[in-house]
């Protein structure tokens, strides 16, 4: 709190001094001004210039010169702070979200394993010829194929139907097996892991 206060007292200083420095500038503008045009007069024109005239290039000049001391002062902003910041972030990027690559990751999604897995349901993931109308999925031991949205469902109840910890194994065909990284293994892996909290894991074996 003494820190806090030590450094609201110094920008308050700041503030005070510059804003008597902007000031100290429309007085100097003002006088310089004021002396031109007194030499303008004088040396150049041999006569008196109205005197409105003078009045508004003394004001012109005062809020001129203030103005550049004022955008001087108070208009940089981004190199000193307040000194509260710790340092800490010098050099290294923001947090930010996961990238794309990272997220999509069934290894990644997979490692994520922490309860012990006590209920497993299987997923068959099918590919190639296999496929019809983007029904990529069996559970368990149904035979009808499922797009992404039954299989989902279809998880979900049998984790809903018990209270033991869950896990989801993403197994493929022998023949026609996609690869890990395609996107119909990648969208349930996520899910599962992310959103489901689902235990993912890949056994080697076939089914």
């Amino acid at each position: 709190m003494i820190l806090v206060a030590f450094l609201n007292t110094l920008r308050l200083a700041k503030l005070i001094e510059g804003a008597l420095a902007t000031v100290g500038a429309f007085l100097v503008g003002y006088v310089l001004v004021t002396l031109l045009g007194w030499w303008f007069d004088k040396y150049l024109l041999k006569r008196k210039s109205p005197e409105l005239l003078h009045r508004v290039c003394r004001l012109l000049g005062g809020l001129i010169l203030a103005i550049l001391v004022a955008l001087m002062l108070f208009g940089g902003g981004g190199g000193s702070g307040d000194g509260t910041g710790d340092g800490a972030g010098a050099g290294k990027a923001s947090p930010g979200p996961a990238s794309d690559a990272e997220s999509t990751d069934p290894k990644a999604v997979a490692a994520k394993v922490t309860p012990p897995v006590e209920v497993r349901v299987r997923v068959l993931v099918l590919g190639g010829t296999d496929v019809k109308d983007q029904k990529f999925y069996v559970v368990d031991d149904d035979s009808a194929p499922l797009a992404f949205a039954d299989a989902k469902a279809a998880i979900q109840r049998k984790k809903d139907a018990t209270a033991k910890s869950v896990g989801l194994e993403i197994r493929f065909p022998v023949q026609n097996a996609l690869p890990r990284d395609h996107p119909a293994v990648a969208q349930l892996a996520r899910w599962a892991g992310e959103v489901a909290g689902l235990t993912v894991s890949f056994p080697a074996e076939a089914p």
